[in-house]
């Protein structure tokens, strides 16, 4: 066993954590099972496209990015989510530095020029997250219906 009870006081005692991601709200960046994280307890406040691990009121982790600091709060988003959470500093416990893309390529979170890139890319493009993820559903549900319609084999 452990002897840590939680993510958190893992990164408050020793400073680090690594695992497994589990989830898809930071697809395509994070895939579920497949990518481990390296998370540091943060000795600042967080930064815009910066990686936050937060805790909820309810205990659950969860892993998005920084698209808006406030005075006393972050604007956080899962770069495959629509939804804007507000998270009090309080809760903040992690920033996400680097990871292994299925266990092998990995990322430098705080130099990698590409990772940057990408993070700028995907803040930028937070207005027209409606309308693709409309088009997506509506794809989606046209192969469905193709499929049901011709069978599964066809």
């Amino acid at each position: 066993m452990n002897e840590y009870s939680s993510i958190k006081e893992i990164l408050e005692k020793t400073g680090t954590y690594t695992g497994l991601t589990v989830g898809s709200s930071m697809q395509p960046l994070l895939h579920q099972q497949k990518d481990n994280i390296i998370v540091v307890y943060p000795e600042e406040r967080l930064k815009k496209y910066d990686v936050a691990l937060y805790v909820t009121e309810r205990g659950k982790y969860i892993m998005h990015r920084v698209i808006e600091v406030k005075d006393d709060h972050y604007v956080i988003m899962g770069d495959n989510l629509l939804k804007k959470e507000y998270v009090p500093d309080e809760q903040i416990c992690g920033k996400l530095v680097g990871f292994y893309k299925n266990g092998k390529h990995y990322v430098d979170c705080e130099n990698s020029k590409l990772y940057k890139l990408y993070s700028r890319i995907i803040v930028a493009l937070i207005p027209l997250k409606p309308a693709y993820f409309f088009v997506r559903g509506g794809l989606g549900y046209i192969k469905r219906k193709v499929k049901k319609l011709f069978g599964k084999d066809n």
